[in-house]
C-alpha cells in the first residue's frame, strides 16, 4: 500500500466521507500519472475512485501544484454548466428546441455558423464520460492532503487491455478522441477569462500549495487576454527550469514570444482545454464484443460512444485533408466498433485556452482524430493553392501555424523540465526527444519573417510552416540559432 497514505486513513476517510455504506476493500490502481488513484469497493455495490495528490517528496512543476483542487473544480463546473443548459432547454417556450431569444441573439453575435441546439447537444455528450464526483475536500484530517471521490465510467487504461488493440480499433479510438476533444472545447470560460482552471473558477485559492511554498509566476488569476495567459504559463515553466538550473536556450524562446506572441490575440473566446486529452496513459478504454458481450471494462457498448457514432453515419463521409503520409479512407465502420472511448483517468490538467493548445495538435495528429474533431462544423477553402480549415471552433486561421509552433515550444520545454524534476529510468531518452522538438520548433520560429508574421501570412518556401495541425519535422537533430542541441542539465 501507499506508505505515505496508509490502508487504515485511506479507510477511514471513505468511511467519514460516506457514513451509510461500509468499504469492502480498496485496491491500488496501476498508473503513471502524477495522481494517484484507488479502487474502493463499498456496500451498496458500487466501485468508487479515489484521487490523491502526488507524495509530499514529489518534486512538482508550478502547473502541477493543485491538480487535485483543479480536478475538483473542472468535474463539477461541468457537470452544472450540462445541467444549466438542460434546465435553461426545458424551460424556453416549446421545450428543449426552442431557447431564450437573448441567449440565440449573444449565441448568433458570437458564433454566427453554430447552432445553439448543436451546442448543447455536445455539452450533454460529455456527461457519460464525466467521473461523478461523489465526495471531496481540500485538506482531509485523516490524510492531510486533499482527496477527491469519483463514481467514474468504467473502463481500462490502453496498458491495461488484455489484448493489444488492432490497427482498426486503433482507428476507432482515435476518431473517438478527436470527438470528445471537440465536445469539450464546446465549454467556454464562465467569466471570460483565460488561466489555469484554479485561477479562473475559483481565483480566491490563496497562491500557495500544500506545503506553503509560493506559486511566483504562475497565473492566479484569470485574464481577458490569451497572450498574457499563455505568457504565464510559458514564463512558469522557464522559472521552473531555472530553479533547477536547467541548461537552455531562455532567451530565444523569450524572444521568439516577444516579438510573435502577438498572434495569439486573434484568439478571444476562452474554451475548456484537457492539455493531455489524447495521452495514452490518460484516455479509458472499454472492449466489448460484436455480440454484445462485456469485455475489458464491463462496459456495454452501447452506453458510451453509440450516440457519437450514429451522429457519423448521419452525416456521412467528410472531406479530408490532404496531408503527407495520412491514408485517408472512410472513417472506421461503427458495425465493426470494438472498442469505446469512456473517459479520462486524471482531469486535472486543463485550462481555459485556444483549443490548439492541446498537447495532440503539436504531436501530428492523425486523420482519423481531425475527422472526429472537425465534426460537422468545417469545410475546406482553396485560396492561392493552400487549403485551410475553417472551423468555427479555431479562430484566426491565419495565424494558426505560429501560434502551433509556440505552443509546441511550450510543450517541448515542460518535456525537458520534468526530465529534471522527476529523473527516472528513461529519463535521457524523453530528455533528448523533447530537447530535440524544441530545437525544431525555434528553428521554425526563427524562419518566420517577422514582416509577413505581422501581416499573417506565413512564408511559404522557405519558412517550411504548414497549415494546421503541424506534422513532426523529420529534422529533428537540426539546430536553430542559437542552437540547443547537446545542451545538458
Amino acid at each position: 500500500m501507499d506508505r505515505f497514505h496508509p490502508l487504515e486513513f485511506i479507510r477511514s476517510l471513505v468511511q467519514n466521507a460516506l457514513p451509510n455504506v461500509t468499504v469492502e476493500s480498496i485496491d491500488p490502481l496501476p498508473s503513471c500519472r502524477l495522481l494517484r488513484f484507488f479502487s474502493v469497493k463499498i456496500s451498496d455495490g458500487r466501485t468508487l475512485v479515489l484521487s490523491l495528490p502526488p507524495p509530499p517528496t514529489t518534486r512538482l512543476l508550478r502547473s502541477e501544484r493543485d491538480m487535485s483542487i483543479s480536478e475538483t473544480l473542472v468535474t463539477k463546473w461541468i457537470l452544472e454548466e450540462v445541467l444549466e443548459s438542460s434546465i435553461q432547454a426545458e424551460a424556453s417556450p416549446g421545450g428543449s428546441v426552442a431557447i431564450n431569444r437573448h441567449t440565440e441573439s449573444r449565441l448568433r453575435q458570437d458564433e454566427p455558423s453554430i447552432n445553439s441546439e448543436r451546442i448543447r447537444d455536445l455539452k450533454r455528450g460529455v456527461i457519460k464520460f464525466l467521473p461523478i464526483l461523489v465526495a471531496n475536500s481540500p485538506s482531509s484530517i485523516e490524510l492531510g492532503s486533499p482527496f477527491n471521490l469519483f463514481e467514474q465510467p468504467k473502463g481500462v487504461p490502453i496498458s491495461g487491455l488484455s489484448t493489444p488493440l488492432t490497427t482498426a480499433e486503433k482507428k476507432c479510438v482515435e476518431l473517438q478522441r478527436g470527438q470528445l476533444v471537440r465536445r469539450l472545447s464546446s465549454f467556454k470560460s464562465p467569466n471570460g477569462l483565460f488561466g489555469p482552471i484554479t485561477a479562473v473558477i475559483n481565483p480566491q485559492l490563496p497562491p500557495t500549495d500544500l506545503s506553503g511554498r509560493r506559486l511566483v509566476v504562475f497565473p492566479t488569476r484569470g485574464t481577458m487576454s490569451w497572450r498574457q495567459a499563455f505568457h504565464g504559463l510559458l514564463e512558469a515553466v522557464l522559472r521552473d527550469a531555472e530553479d533547477m538550473a536547467v541548461t537552455f536556450s531562455y532567451e530565444p524562446i523569450r524572444g521568439y514570444f516577444s516579438r510573435l506572441g502577438y498572434v495569439l490575440d486573434g484568439v478571444t473566446t476562452a474554451r475548456l482545454v484537457i492539455l493531455d486529452a489524447s495521452d495514452e496513459s490518460n484516455i479509458l478504454l472499454s472492449r466489448s464484443t460484436k455480440s454484445g458481450k462485456k469485455g475489458d471494462g464491463n462496459l456495454n457498448p452501447t452506453s458510451s460512444q453509440e450516440t457519437a457514432q450514429s451522429e457519423i453515419e448521419a452525416r456521412g463521409p467528410t472531406k479530408e485533408l490532404s496531408q503527407e503520409g495520412d491514408e485517408g479512407g472512410e472513417p472506421p465502420d461503427p458495425q465493426q466498433q470494438t472498442v469505446n472511448l469512456t473517459g479520462f483517468r486524471d482531469w486535472s490538467n486543463c485550462v481555459f485556452a485556444d483549443p490548439l493548445f492541446a498537447e495532440v495538435f503539436s504531436r501530428g495528429p492523425s486523420p482519423e482524430f481531425l475527422r472526429g474533431f472537425r465534426g460537422t462544423y468545417t469545410f475546406e477553402i482553396e485560396s492561392q493553392g493552400d487549403t485551410r480549415i475553417d472551423d468555427d471552433l479555431i479562430e484566426d486561421q491565419e495565424s494558426v501555424p505560429i501560434r502551433l509552433l509556440l505552443y509546441e515550444c511550450y510543450h517541448a520545454t515542460v518535456g525537458v523540465v520534468k526530465t529534471f524534476y522527476r529523473p527516472g529510468p528513461n529519463s535521457s531518452d524523453r530528455e533528448i526527444t523533447a530537447r530535440r522538438r524544441l530545437a525544431a520548433a525555434l528553428k521554425r520560429l526563427q524562419e518566420v519573417d517577422e514582416e509577413e508574421a505581422a501581416a499573417k501570412r506565413p512564408r511559404r518556401p522557405s519558412a517550411n510552416v504548414e497549415v494546421w495541425p503541424v506534422k513532426k519535422s523529420k529534422g529533428d537533430s537540426d539546430s536553430p540559432r542559437p542552437s540547443i542541441e547537446g545542451e545538458g542539465g
